[in-house]
C-alpha cells in the first residue's frame, strides 16, 4: 500500500468519532484491588473469546490484562486494504525478531505479533480458512476424540457470522458452498470480497489448467484446491472484524468484566509445587497411539491432582510500577505463541535447567515449555502485468482514483479499500513435481529429523506429517495470489503486478522460543530455525519454480510483461535458491511451544489445556497446537478460545 494512500485513509479518518466503549479500567489500582474469579493474559484473538464467554455468566468476575491500547477507529487497524500497514510500528506491534537464521545465512526475521487490544486479529491479513478434516483428526494422536474434527467444528462455527457473496465473482456460484458448516450468529463477521481484479480470472484458469482445481467446499474440511477465501471483514461497514470490536464490544457493556490496558503480565503469582511430579504416574502413562487412552489419561490427570501449583493471581507492570490482581479459580494465558511461554517460564513453569540458568525457581519442570516452535514460510514471486489490469497498485499510480475510493470507502464501506486479497490455493507436491523428486525430498526430510533433538511429540508430528506427503487431499504448498507488487524490489511507477507468494505449509524444521534472561519485560528469544530441515528449503526453491511456470502458462502468460521478482536472470537452481534464502519471510503463523500432549512426549498442556503440574492454569491460543495445519489460523484460534472457554464453565460448575 502506497503512503499517499496511507495518508488519505487518515485524513478522512478524522472524521470518524473516537469511542472506546466500557469494560476498560483506566487506573491499574482499581484493577488490582478487585477479587477476580478469572484473569485472561492477552486481550488477544483467544483472550477476548475467552473472556467474553466467561462474563456471560454475571457471578464471574473477569479481568483480562493487556500490553496494549484499544484502537477501534484506528484506519490502520480496520482499512481491509491496508493490511501489513501497521506491523513494525511499536505502537501495534511487540517488535520482536528471530536470533540470526544459519539456514538463511544468519538472516534475522521480523515476527510482528500484536500489541493491542485484539492482539494480532488486529494485525493479521484478515484470511477466515479452517484446513483439512484429516488435520484435526491427526490431533486425537496428541489430545483425544475431544480434538477431532468433529469436536472442533462446533466452536469454528460458534465463533462466526458468515454473510453470503453480495457480488458476482470470478469464482463459482456461491450457492454451491455449504453452508450447513458455517456460523450464522457468531461475534466475527465473514464475508466474501465485494472488489476483484481482473487479473483474477486468468489467473484462476490458468492454475486450473496445471491441475489445481477449484473448491467451492473448503469450509467442510475438504480444504484442496484453489478458492475464494472469506475474510474477517463486517461487509456492512467494510471494515475489520476482529477480537476487539467483536467480543469485547459485546462483553464491555456486561459490570463484570473489567480490561486493563497498557500493562504486561510478568509472572503468574502460585503457591504449591509439582517438582516432585506427583501426578507422573497418571501423565506419564498417557498413550500416543489410542485416542481414547489419550484422552482419558489426560483427563486423568486434571482430576488427579491433589497437590501441584495453584495461582492466586497475575503481577504486572504499568510503566515503572508494579501491582498484583488476585483470583479465586483460574489464571488463563492466552499471551501468543511468543509470550505464553515466556510467562509459564518466568513463573516457574518449563525446563528447570532453563529456569536455573536464569535464577527462577522452578516449580513445575515441563521441558516441553517453548519447544516444538512452528511457522509457516512464504516467498513472494512478482510479475509486471502488461497495461490495461486493475489491481491494489491503481491506488499508487492514480492519486485521483485512491482518493475517490477513499470518499466511496468512508461513505458507503465498499470499493477497492474495503477489499483484501483472497485467492488461495492449497494442493500437494506430486502437483507440481514428479514422484523421483518427492521421493528424494522425503528422504532428505527423514534423514536430517532423525539426527535432530526432537522431543517425541515434534517426532509424533512429523510421522504424520509423511504421511501426509502421500495423501492428495492434504495441502503441502499455498499459493497466496496478491493482485499487486509484493516483492523484496520497489514497485515501478505506473506498473500493476500480480504476484504468486508460495507458502510452505508443513515445515519440518522445528524451533524453540524461551526467556533469555529474568527481565520479565525483555523480548523472548526466538529461533523458529528455519530452513534447518533441508527439505523445507528445497519445496520453497521447486515451489518458485513453479510461480514462474504459472506466469509462463496462457491465459495469465498473455496478461505478463516481465519477471521482477526473482529477475529473468534467474534460471537455475543455484539462482533460485539464493532468491529464497534472501525473500523468504514467516506468514506470522508460530504455533506449538505449549503444545497439547501427553506429558512424557513433551505436551505442555492436557486435553481441557490445564497446564501440567498445576490445579488452575490452563493455556488458550496458538501455542497449544501440537501440529500445525495448512491453514491461516486466525478461524482455529477463535475456535481455541471458544473451547477453551466451553472447558472453564463446564470444569467449575
Amino acid at each position: 500500500m502506497s503512503s499517499m494512500s496511507v495518508k488519505l485513509v487518515l485524513a478522512l479518518a478524522s472524521l470518524v468519532p473516537a469511542v472506546l466503549g466500557g469494560g476498560i479500567v483506566s487506573d491499574p489500582s482499581v484493577f488490582a484491588s478487585k477479587s477476580f474469579d478469572y484473569i485472561v493474559v492477552g486481550g488477544g484473538t483467544a483472550g477476548l473469546a475467552v473472556a467474553a464467554r466467561l462474563s456471560e455468566n454475571s457471578k464471574n468476575v473477569v479481568g483480562v490484562i493487556e500490553a496494549g491500547q484499544h484502537l477501534p477507529n484506528d484506519p490502520l487497524i480496520f482499512t481491509p486494504a491496508l493490511f501489513g500497514a501497521a506491523q513494525s510500528q511499536p505502537q501495534y506491534d511487540w517488535m520482536f525478531e528471530t536470533v540470526p537464521q544459519p539456514g538463511l545465512g544468519g538472516k534475522v526475521v521480523e515476527q510482528p505479533r500484536g500489541k493491542i487490544l485484539g492482539g494480532s486479529s488486529a494485525l493479521n491479513y484478515m484470511a477466515f480458512d479452517r484446513g483439512s478434516k484429516a488435520e484435526y483428526d491427526a490431533w486425537t494422536k496428541f489430545g483425544g476424540s475431544d480434538w477431532s474434527w468433529s469436536g472442533l467444528l462446533p466452536y469454528f462455527k460458534k465463533a462466526e457470522l458468515v454473510h453470503g457473496a453480495v457480488v458476482t465473482t470470478p469464482w463459482n456460484d456461491p450457492k454451491t458452498v455449504d453452508t450447513s458448516v458455517e456460523g450464522t450468529s457468531g461475534p466475527v463477521q465473514i464475508s466474501y470480497n465485494d472488489w476483484y481484479s481482473d487479473i483474477t480470472k486468468p489467473y484462476l484458469n490458468t492454475v486450473k489448467s496445471l491441475g489445481i482445481q477449484p473448491s467451492t467446499t473448503p469450509e467442510n474440511g475438504d480444504a484442496t484446491g484453489v478458492y475464494n477465501c472469506k475474510m474477517s471483514v463486517d461487509r456492512t461497514t467494510g471494515r475489520r472484524s476482529y477480537a476487539a470490536n467483536t467480543y469485547h464490544t459485546i462483553a464491555s457493556a456486561r459490570s463484570n468484566y473489567f480490561v486493563l490496558l497498557g500493562a504486561e503480565a510478568t509472572k503468574i503469582v502460585t503457591t504449591g509445587s509439582s517438582l516432585k511430579r506427583d501426578d507422573a504416574a497418571v501423565t506419564d502413562s498417557a498413550t500416543t497411539t489410542d485416542d481414547a487412552s489419550t484422552d482419558d489419561a489426560a483427563t486423568a490427570d486434571s482430576a488427579a491432582r491433589p497437590s501441584g501449583v495453584t495461582a492466586t493471581g497475575v503481577t504486572f507492570k504499568v510503566g515503572s510500577k508494579t501491582y498484583t490482581a488476585k483470583v479465586k479459580k483460574e489464571v488463563v494465558v492466552s499471551a501468543g505463541s511468543l509470550k505464553t511461554p515466556q510467562l509459564l517460564e518466568l513463573s516457574g513453569i518449563g525446563n528447570k535447567s532453563i529456569l536455573k540458568k536464569y535464577g527462577i525457581t522452578p516449580l513445575v519442570d515441563l521441558p516441553g515449555v517453548g519447544e516444538n516452535l512452528q511457522d509457516h514460510v512464504f516467498v513472494p514471486n512478482s510479475f509486471a502485468l502488461k497495461p490495461g489490469y486493475t489491481t491494489f497498485d491503481i491506488l499508487a499510480n492514480n492519486p485521483t482514483y485512491a482518493a475517490q475510493q477513499n470518499a466511496t470507502y468512508y461513505k458507503n464501506g465498499t470499493g477497492i479499500y474495503a477489499a483484501t486479497h483472497s485467492a488461495f490455493a492449497f494442493f500437494d507436491l506430486q502437483t507440481f513435481l514428479d514422484g523421483n523428486t518427492v521421493t528424494g525430498l522425503v528422504k532428505t526430510a527423514v534423514s536430517e529429523a532423525a539426527s535432530a533433538s526432537l522431543s517425541t511429540l515434534s517426532q509424533n508430528g512429523l510421522a504424520i506429517q509423511l504421511d501426509a506427503i502421500k495423501n492428495s487431499d492434504l495441502g503441502q504448498v499455498e499459493i497466496i495470489m496478491y493482485p499487486g507488487h509484493f516483492s523484496p524490489s520497489a514497485a515501478v511507477p505506473g506498473t500493476s503486478y500480480i504476484s504468486i507468494l508460495m507458502a510452505l505449509q508443513r515445515p519440518w524444521s522445528r524451533g524453540s522460543v524461551h526467556i533469555g534472561s529474568s527481565n520479565a519485560t525483555a523480548a523472548p528469544i526466538i529461533d523458529p530455525q528455519y530452513f534447518n530441515n533441508d527439505f523445507d528449503l528445497q519445496v520453497m526453491v521447486k515451489a518458485c519454480q513453479f510461480a514462474r511456470k504459472i506466469a509462463q502458462t496462457a491465459p495469465l502468460k498473455d496478461a505478463v510483461a516481465s519477471f521482477q521478482d526473482p529477475p529473468s536472470s534467474a534460471t537455475s537452481d543455484a539462482d533460485f535458491t539464493a532468491y529464497v534464502k534472501a525473500a523468504v519471510e514467516p506468514v506470522y503463523h508460530p504455533a506449538g511451544t505449549a503444545a497439547l500432549g501427553a506429558r512424557a512426549d513433551g505436551g505442555v498442556v492436557d486435553s481441557r489445556l490445564k497446564v501440567y503440574g498445576t490445579n488452575n492454569i490452563r493455556v488458550a491460543d496458538a501455542s497449544v497446537i501440537p501440529l500445525e495445519p495448512a491453514s491461516h489460523l486466525q478461524s482455529l484460534v477463535y475456535a481455541i478460545g471458544e473451547k477453551a472457554a466451553a472447558y472453564i464453565i463446564a470444569d467449575n460448575s
